[in-house]
């Protein structure tokens, strides 16, 4: 058992006049309560270890917020799970990575965010992925009937959910699943318990996976602006939005290097039009470790945060696009706020995020299911019993 002494809950509700409270958690929280009301106190009244023995932690006024949520990353080595972690980062989700065997290595290991994988996404048959990415040719979808094959692969290797891969023949050479075949998968999925997320980067395959009933939408494009019947369709069939303006920030760099700028700025416009229409939007930056267009896994998010709020949300809807709301998107109802029976997935900072994101780059302490993965960034005074 650990407690926290004399921290702050911003948004909580648990403290409306701004007191401060203790905090008790093993790999869940146990007990919130007004500050300095343990089982037993000295003689001053302060608190004191129950007699469970349980280390407790003199949070000194600091603010406790839930971990946070990536929604898109792809998975190489542990030194990007351990940066992740620093970083606040409590739960990823893994959108393509292979073999398998990597993914299980990862979720045997401690010291790291919990982890939430695809592995190896569906595509059409020869497509990019395939060809040059290096996932399996067994990823492959050559057809509506041939879904089920698919899917049941990769519910045996333990998927949590699904991604797919949606190319626009429109605009596109490359192999691209038809919507019959997409429409399977996603009903598959669904069938099977899967959750469906789909690579989307053209307002045309945004549409093919409107049609498919996609749950979520995963990138922006960096041209052409998405309609307003596609955004009203989004809003109508409650897709959610995961825009990663990290990678499409890093893929404007990488494809137009010189007009960068502008492609980025499509990118926040579509964002803008999302947002303002009212599609939740959820935080995810495609972080990877590739040559190509490398983003760093952990510190990246806390960019995506700031570049949602140059396309137009508040601190407040950023953050809950990488706490509550991507929980609620990803149906993970355990996590993505501190509150009595959920995961103690914590994250112990200066002040208010909510009014300063930028203060959850060096947090004091990170804690997932309970445990103590990171604390102390440098510059930070270490944490102390009470």
């Amino acid at each position: 058992m650990t407690t926290l002494r004399n921290v702050y809950l911003p948004l909580s509700g648990t403290a409306p006049d701004g007191t401060a409270v203790d905090v008790e958690f093993d790999e869940a929280i146990t007990a919130i309560r007004p500050a300095a009301t343990l089982n037993s106190q000295d003689g001053d009244g302060g608190a004191v270890i129950d007699g469970d023995g349980g280390e407790v932690i003199d949070g000194a006024g600091l603010y406790l917020v839930p971990g946070l949520i990536d929604t898109h990353v792809h998975l190489g080595t542990r030194e990007g799970l351990v940066n992740a972690a620093r970083a606040g980062l409590t739960t990823v989700v893994d959108l393509g990575t292979h073999p398998d065997e990597l993914i299980d290595g990862f979720r045997a290991e401690t010291g790291i965010p919990s982890i939430l994988s695809a592995g190896s996404p569906a595509s059409a048959p020869g497509s990019t992925q395939i060809s040059a990415m290096g996932f399996p040719a067994e990823s492959g979808v050559s057809d509506p009937e041939d879904a089920a094959r698919y899917l049941d692969r990769r519910v045996e290797h333990g998927a949590d959910l699904l991604k797919i891969i949606i190319e626009d023949p429109a605009v596109t050479d490359v192999p691209a699943l038809d919507v019959p075949t997409l429409a399977a998968l996603v009903s598959g999925a669904h069938d099977r318990g899967l959750l469906c997320v789909a690579h989307v980067v053209t307002p045309g395959a945004f549409d093919r996976g409107l049609a498919a009933d996609v749950d979520i939408l995963t990138h922006v494009p960096l041209e052409g602006m998405l309609s307003e019947a596609t955004i009203v369709r989004m809003l109508a069939q409650g897709t959610v939005a995961s825009p990663t303006l990290t990678m499409m920030r890093a893929m404007a760099r990488a494809l137009f290097p010189d007009r960068a700028v502008a492609a980025l700025g499509n990118a926040l416009e579509c964002v803008r039009a999302l947002h303002e229409a009212g599609v939740p939007i959820i935080v995810g930056t495609d972080a990877n470790e590739t040559a190509f267009a490398p983003v760093s896994h952990g510190a990246s998010l806390h960019d995506e945060i700031e570049l949602l709020q140059q396309a137009g949300l508040s601190p407040l809807e950023a953050l809950h696009g990488a706490t509550a709301g991507a929980a609620a998107a990803l149906q993970r109802t355990d996590r993505g706020r501190v509150a009595t029976g959920l995961r103690a997935d914590l994250v112990l900072v200066d002040a208010d995020p909510y009014e300063d994101p930028g203060v959850l780059r060096a947090p004091h302490a990170v804690w997932v299911a309970g445990e103590r993965v990171a604390e102390s960034a440098p510059g930070r005074r270490a944490l102390a019993p009470a």
